[in-house]
């Protein structure tokens, strides 16, 4: 008796033989272990296998004290201001909110860059080597660079303004944001790369400060254009940054001296990096602040 091809397929099947035996393959383990006493030659797959090192991770944890241990402290009823060179400013409000300004790269300047130091906040005004090393702060902090905090901003509840300035005269340079902030009553004016006398527009978007900081290094401007720009700006407090020094590396720019000895303004110099500026102790009329080189 011939049965039909379908009910012969069904009962091959379904029989125990089919459904228990396994497939069978004589294709060898792709990949064999070595023997290291057996001699050969290893597949290729191991011939490529990445060498075993005892390196240490790219990147160490750092401990909450370490980070605490190197940032300035916060001062009761005022704004604690340090410089770290060149031109990293450091706000720390009286609550204790911190603000990094401009931090540099140490492959174009030479100062020392200060070890796990947290920040809040960290503005960078222009993508210059000098002034743009965001990636050294520590703490996680909220970054605003240049064009792209162009504006009215907020971070950790705390209003500030990025302010467009012209380029340098020959028109080619990088675009150049100045910042202006306000910790505990007193707003602070970082002007960044500034390359021309502020224009009326400028002047009218940065409104008044009590504190600027005034790269009078940079030679694109003379002392007389930074007087006028401390009048523009009506303020009380002159904080030169930017000049040079045994650490300023090949950049081109003005000495501390050059400035002082042309400048109309009454000059204070301070023996340390630090200061506390509050609003009570503002000087009547426009003083230079010059605080110890680092």
């Amino acid at each position: 008796m011939r049965l039909h091809p379908i009910l012969l397929f069904l009962v091959l099947a379904l029989s125990p033989a089919a459904a228990q035996a396994p497939p069978s393959t004589n294709t060898a383990p792709r990949a064999l272990p070595v023997n290291s006493t057996g001699g050969g030659t290893p597949p290729r797959a191991q011939l490529y296998a990445p060498a075993v090192t005892n390196a240490a991770p790219r990147a160490l944890p750092v401990s909450p004290a370490d980070l605490n241990a190197t940032a300035p402290m916060p001062v009761a009823g005022g704004v604690n201001v340090h410089w770290y060179g060149h031109g990293f400013i450091y706000l720390t409000s009286s609550v204790g909110i911190r603000a990094a300004i401009d931090p540099f790269g140490t492959s174009s300047v030479h100062y020392k860059f200060p070890e796990h130091l947290v920040a809040d906040i960290v503005l960078v005004t222009h993508e210059a080597d000098d002034h743009c090393a965001a990636d050294q702060i520590f703490g996680n902090p909220l970054i605003f660079r240049s064009v792209m905090a162009v504006g009215l901003n907020r971070a950790n509840g705390i209003p500030f303004y990025g302010v467009a300035l012209q380029k340098d005269p020959s028109g080619q340079g990088g675009a150049n944001t100045a910042f202006t902030i306000s910790f505990d009553g007193v707003k602070f004016c970082y002007l960044g790369q500034v390359n021309m006398p502020l224009l009326a527009q400028e002047k009218e978007q940065l409104g008044h400060a009590d504190v600027v900081f005034l790269p009078v290094g940079l030679e694109t401007l003379s002392v007389g254009d930074f007087n006028q720009i401390v009048q523009d700006l009506g303020a009380k407090v002159v904080i030169p940054i930017n000049y040079k020094t045994d650490f300023s590396g090949l950049i081109p720019l003005r000495t501390l001296d050059d400035y002082l000895s042309a400048t109309k303004f009454p000059v204070r110099k301070f023996n340390s990096e630090e200061i506390v500026v509050s609003r009570d102790m503002l000087p009547a009329e426009p003083t230079v602040y010059v605080l110890k080189s680092p």
